[in-house]
């Protein structure tokens, strides 16, 4: 009887792990992304601050050249597929 509960507990769950494939973030996505935290986070007398404000500025002038628009509300990228 607990192997029944357990079965069908369990049944959606891998029904749940076979649907629609999640999409992966773009590698300049997850660059800017991870930047923005350092720049964000950082001592504003740090080098490393700066550093990352730089490089977040830079991915963000490439995100531009490739059609992405920023969003302020939400702090987030769209990019055109």
């Amino acid at each position: 009887m607990v192997a029944t509960v357990a079965l069908t507990l369990a049944a959606p769950c891998f029904g749940l792990r076979l649907g629609a494939p999640a999409y992966a973030q773009s590698p300049i996505l997850t660059a800017w992304l991870a930047a923005n935290a350092e720049c964000k986070g950082g001592h504003g007398d740090d080098p490393k601050t700066a550093q990352a404000c730089e490089k977040r500025d830079q991915i963000g002038a490439r995100l531009k050249r490739r059609g992405c628009v920023y969003q302020e509300d939400g702090d987030w990228w769209k990019c055109p597929h």
